[in-house]
């Protein structure tokens, strides 16, 4: 098993990352997501993610050629905290996940809370990665500093309270107990809901917040200020947050917490919730557990979803070792294949069948996997590493 992961993961690292000068961007190779998320709440500043691959070309490029530019290196490291993560790697993929990364390079600037403050997809000149750049929200206003001294102050008034968080949207900094003190004043004062539910809603963008609990009283009203679409979102993503808390500490309160949240406000509600339970049980339980939620998801949501297939095949791969499980997800990525046959299908039905010792099988899978990759214009190197090992094994 861990050979097979050491197989993939060289696989996806044959193209080292290109390293920035001194006097370009300063990245901070050493930060997890949240810790450069800490970080820039304690300085007052944005985080500025490059989401690359190592073989995306235009990656590359812009590392060699834009981010050692000392203008940009200047404006950045004075401006920023400044990470960059493999897409395909360590956090790569729930970043790419949370932040709906599916080209690349995606450049993200995100508040301390990690809400995004500004977007951009694809490769940049020098001026033009400072104007992304300039086009986030600005880390603390200047106005910033005479607030807060108002505020310390004693100053509470409705019209100061609600410009006071609204630029505490901008400034990236922690603001559970001042935005806790605004939502409580707007509801014992009975101030307009048309002038605070707008503020709630913007500023709840992280799990747990003091405005959740205005969401869920205050559904109709927000429903018809943002839209169903817009406010099923916010719910998700609030969810998704607490779904990765839950994970992250093995903790069945919380997951049941983000259950709960989603529960009767959120669009196809039943699903996403079948989908927490499957995804928190693939990294908290054993696999006979995992493989009930994933069972039970497959047959209500995924009988006709080839990239479901194929992605909850891949998690088999990952972390079953028994036959019966190998079999059934095989069987998955079968389905997955015949549904879309393209390399990611091909590839995940080919792991599955070398780890079932089917190496004619998984030679062929590899072979296809190939050819739908060339077609599809991107890299075989999976598959490729795949075909390389089990010629070696098939020498022995």
């Amino acid at each position: 098993m861990k050979h097979l992961t050491r197989i993939l993961i060289s696989a996806l690292t044959l193209i080292p990352s290109v390293q920035s000068f001194a006097t370009g961007i300063d990245f901070h190779h050493d930060l997890t997501f949240q810790q450069a998320l800490d970080e820039a709440k304690k300085e007052g500043k944005l985080v500025f993610i490059d989401c690359y691959t190592s073989w995306c070309g235009p990656c590359k490029r812009l590392a060699s050629t834009v981010f050692t530019d000392s203008t940009v290196g200047a404006y950045f490291n004075n401006n920023y905290i400044n990470v960059k993560f493999d897409m395909e790697k360590d956090e790569g993929p729930s970043i790419a996940t949370r932040f709906q990364v599916t080209a690349y390079p995606t450049l993200l600037w995100l508040d301390g809370n990690g809400s995004i403050k500004n977007k951009v997809i694809g490769g940049l000149d020098a001026t033009g990665l400072i104007n992304g750049g300039r086009t986030a929200a600005p880390p603390i206003p200047d106005m910033m500093v005479d607030m807060d001294r108002k505020y310390a102050a004693g100053t509470r008034d409705e019209a100061f309270m609600e410009e006071y968080m609204r630029l505490f949207k901008t400034s990236g900094r922690e603001n559970d107990g001042i935005f806790g003190e605004f939502l409580k004043q707007a509801t014992t004062q009975n101030w307009p809901k048309a002038n605070y539910l707008p503020i709630a809603f913007e500023l709840t963008d992280k799990y747990p917040s003091p405005g959740i609990d205005a969401l869920v009283k205050y559904k109709s009203d927000m429903v018809t200020k943002f839209g169903e679409k817009e406010y099923s979102n916010k719910i998700d993503a609030l969810a998704h947050q607490a779904l990765e808390q839950a994970i992250s500490n093995s903790d069945e309160k919380t997951l049941k917490e983000a259950i709960d949240l989603v529960k009767g406000n959120s669009t196809d509600s039943k699903q996403l919730v079948a989908k927490m339970e499957m995804d928190y049980y693939m990294h908290t339980a054993k696999i006979d557990t995992y493989d009930k939620f994933a069972t039970d998801y497959i047959k209500k949501y995924g009988a006709a979803n080839a990239n479901l297939l194929s992605d909850v095949a891949w998690q088999y791969y990952l972390n079953a070792s028994e036959t019966k499980y190998l079999k059934k997800a095989s069987e998955w990525a079968y389905k997955a294949v015949n549904l879309k046959n393209n390399a990611n299908n091909n590839t995940t039905y080919a792991y599955l069948q070398y780890k079932l010792g089917n190496m004619s099988e998984a030679t062929k899978a590899c072979d296809y996997a190939i050819i739908k990759a060339k077609e599809e214009n991107i890299n075989s190197v999976s598959a490729q590493a795949l075909k390389d090992e089990i010629k070696k094994s098939t020498k022995k």
